[in-house]
């Protein structure tokens, strides 16, 4: 079978782009996960300029992408034992592993996961406390992106905070044909689109959020943005 023609592809619906990148995730999750390791350190970074951020009790974290939890969520569970957590991810494989790996406090109620596209979740106005999209918002079209983000300013309650990265450079929409499996034929198909980094930011404070760091940085200079929400 021929490769998936990436031209044809970016005038699909956002619903079958997100289908290929679901079936990407899972078909690659073992290769993606070792790769995404030299991530890791940015990822960390940032969390923990959040984490002194939030009270130590009664906090409920939204973290869209969660992938297998490491080390996002493994990383929010043990600085914040008393937080109520929602790993979502599109990826069943990779919130399989997630499941595996944070079982003791998915069982204690802790971690709750949510699989599927995160612009089908829904919440309460000022129901969380918390979002964090690492290397995910990417996913969406842009025009999603905006509307995500608008959807945070409402249920994020007003002191609570978002941290996202966006990419670097603008792009309306890129397919990519065997990402991360060279010299393959390949049916797996990955979608990413981004804004400028001046429209992301402009995005998050018209939902209502004061920034605190506004950045280019980790590898692959990724735009990370750290926001309060504010009345």
């Amino acid at each position: 079978m021929a490769p998936p023609d990436p031209h044809l592809l970016l005038s699909a619906p956002s619903r079958e782009l997100k289908s290929h990148n679901a079936s990407t995730y899972n078909a690659i999750v073992a290769r993606y996960n070792a790769w995404t390791v030299w991530h890791n350190p940015a990822r960390l970074h940032y969390l923990n300029l959040l984490l002194p951020r939030l009270p130590s009790t009664g906090t409920c974290i939204l973290e869209v992408g969660s992938g297998a939890g490491d080390p996002g969520t493994a990383l929010l569970t043990t600085t914040l034992p008393e937080a109520h957590i929602i790993a979502n991810d599109i990826s069943i494989a990779q919130l399989s592993l997630l499941q595996a790996r944070l079982a003791a406090e998915i069982s204690a109620g802790k971690v709750e996961i949510r699989q599927g596209d995160m612009m089908d979740l829904t919440f309460a106005e000022g129901e969380l406390d918390v979002v964090v999209g690492l290397y995910t918002v990417i996913h969406l079209p842009r025009e999603e992106q905006g509307e995500l983000v608008r959807r945070l300013g409402k249920w994020v309650r007003s002191g609570g905070w978002i941290l996202l990265n966006f990419a670097g450079k603008e792009s309306e929409g890129t397919v990519e044909i065997g990402w991360l499996e060279e010299g393959k034929e390949s049916q797996n198909v990955m979608y990413w689109s981004s804004w400028s980094t001046e429209e992301s930011r402009r995005l998050v404070e018209e939902a209502g959020f004061r920034i605190e760091i506004a950045e280019i940085g980790g590898p692959e200079d990724f735009f990370w943005v750290l926001a309060q929400k504010v009345e």
